[in-house]
């Protein structure tokens, strides 16, 4: 049975690794849904965080496959219940004078920070889980998008565990 799941990886800061990553992905057959990445608090140090869907036996074909590869350091799963998660997304609506207040007021209802009041557009900034920024572009849908940017998951472990705990060792299970 296939299953969304939220991968995390920390490996080596340098070129090529993102694409080295995303390689092993294409050459198994493996859909990525969202990969977002950055530096650390080590400037040494890349976080991603990727969610894909598969197996249980995909997934651990991934994560074996991921800690093969020589810039990787540390790969884990945590759950949805383990890890604090959140994405972000842009949106540029096009609304007419007689429709701001409305489309302001659902922005402001989601929580959304509204970035650009224009002549004809508005800019919205909302973060949230996945299921919270689905709910506010559906409650968008009246209104003509220019443009949206969603960046996709972020996720950290819930407590005091951490996969870059600094003395050397992967969380449980990872």
């Amino acid at each position: 049975m296939e299953e969304k799941v939220i991968l995390s990886a920390l490996a080596n800061n340098h070129p090529g690794v993102l694409l080295r990553i995303t390689g092993l992905f294409n050459r198994r057959g493996f859909n990525i849904e969202s990969l977002t990445a950055c530096t650390t608090e080590d400037p040494k140090t890349s976080r991603m965080t990727i969610a894909m869907t598969g197996d249980r036996s995909q997934i651990r074909q991934v994560m074996c496959q991921l800690m093969k590869l020589e810039d990787v350091k540390k790969v884990s799963l945590p759950t949805k219940e383990d890890a604090s998660h959140s994405e972000l997304l842009l949106v540029k609506i096009r609304v007419d004078n007689g429709q701001r207040s409305d489309a302001l007021h659902i922005a402001y209802r989601h929580g959304a920070r509204i970035l650009d009041i224009s002549h004809h557009t508005i800019t919205i900034e909302a973060t949230g889980q996945s299921g919270q920024i689905d709910e506010l572009i559906q409650n968008l849908q009246k209104y003509p998008v220019v443009e949206m940017a969603r960046t996709g998951i972020t996720a950290l472990e819930r407590g005091d565990g951490s996969i870059s705990d600094h003395d050397g060792t992967s969380r449980p299970g990872a």
